[in-house]
């Protein structure tokens, strides 16, 4: 049997203990630690409302991910999958990649906003003089 490496993730709650490595609340919700970030994690059947927005359908064991990174209130970063329920590694590969696709986003959103703070505050600096 092959050994899976760990997930570069910690899960916060609730406790996973078990395979594919994550555990969710009845309600479909966990939260996460990944990079030194918070992300939490919904995850939901889809209907076919979801055919439009996500190209998915409520056929089978689909359900969507979603991934999102709050900082006081504020969302940072998102993101979201769609992926099969019954699988228990594409249920890992989906959490994998929204974890990181919500971090990556969060961190160019602070980015983005740090920078246009500091042109900002040159440009205050400038008109003082």
């Amino acid at each position: 049997m092959i050994q899976q490496p760990p997930p570069p993730w910690e899960q916060v709650r609730p406790y996973a203990a078990a395979d594919p490595g994550f555990r969710l609340n009845p309600d479909g919700t966990a939260r996460f630690k990944y990079a030194g970030h918070f992300v939490d994690v919904l995850v939901r059947y889809t209907t076919e409302d979801d055919r439009t927005e996500y190209s998915a359908t409520g056929d089978d064991d689909n359900v969507i991910v979603f991934a999102t990174v709050d900082v006081e209130g504020v969302t940072f970063g998102r993101s979201w999958w769609v992926t099969d329920w019954g699988n228990p590694y594409l249920m890992r590969d989906a959490i994998a990649y929204v974890l990181q696709e919500a971090v990556t986003k969060a961190e160019e959103t602070v980015d983005k906003a740090a920078a246009e703070v500091a042109k900002i505050r040159a440009k205050r600096k400038e008109l003082i003089k």
